[in-house]
């Protein structure tokens, strides 16, 4: 392992019969080539540490937002909602369906969750858990299971052959576990925003910290 200093590559690269401008030139092209090199390789690095938990985040963030919005359907019992649609044409998919949405929404955000590191993370993992077992019986009667992992699994046979009434008591009351769960989603939704937001800052701090304490771009090692 050599140290090579300014002077020493200065010597090597432009010698007494270069002209100033050559040398000039040269040494542009030098610290233009190790300046790309340098900023492409702290990116990388950056990218690559906050990549992952930018994907948990990403994850939590996105099944949470979409939570809310088949809790919102579900817990709307107006003139327009899913149920009154239903009792008129005698047919509950769009109700089933809304389920089995919710059910894939809600699992993905649990899995976010006990991927995510943070107190905060485990705090709304613990909730959402809570509320799975308080509505456990409940859930059964249309189809829907707690796994051990503290997700939910849907029996559709079982979903479809809910009655609307039920179906209706519980997915669609102001105590429902989807009105529980969706207000959960709503603070889980910008926890997640938060996270990626300092994630991001975090990662251009690093990167121009890094780059203002590098020295100088020509006293390397070989």
């Amino acid at each position: 392992m050599m140290r090579i200093t300014r002077n020493f590559m200065s010597a090597m690269l432009f010698g007494s019969n270069r002209t100033t401008s050559t040398r000039s030139r040269m040494m542009d092209r030098l610290q233009s080539t190790n300046l790309t090199s340098y900023n492409s390789l702290l990116g990388t690095r950056a990218l690559n540490q906050a990549s992952s938990t930018q994907i948990i985040y990403q994850n939590m963030k996105n099944n949470a937002g979409e939570l809310q919005n088949s809790a919102s359907k579900l817990l709307n019992t107006g003139e327009n909602s899913i149920y009154s649609q239903a009792k008129e044409s005698g047919n509950t998919a769009e109700v089933t369906e809304q389920i089995q949405d919710f059910v894939t929404y809600y699992n993905g955000m649990v899995r976010s969750l006990k991927s995510g590191s943070s107190r905060v993370d485990s705090s709304y993992l613990n909730m959402l858990n809570s509320y799975s077992s308080m509505y456990q019986s409940a859930l059964k009667t249309t189809g829907v299971t707690k796994q051990t992992d503290g997700t939910l699994s849907v029996d559709t046979k079982a979903l479809q052959k809910t009655n609307l009434e039920q179906l209706q008591k519980v997915w669609g009351g102001n105590n429902s576990f989807a009105a529980k769960t969706g207000v959960t989603s709503v603070y889980v939704n910008s926890n997640a925003v938060s996270n990626l937001n300092s994630l991001l800052s975090n990662s251009y701090s690093s990167l121009f910290s890094n780059y203002g304490s590098s020295g100088n771009f020509f006293n390397y090692w070989l």
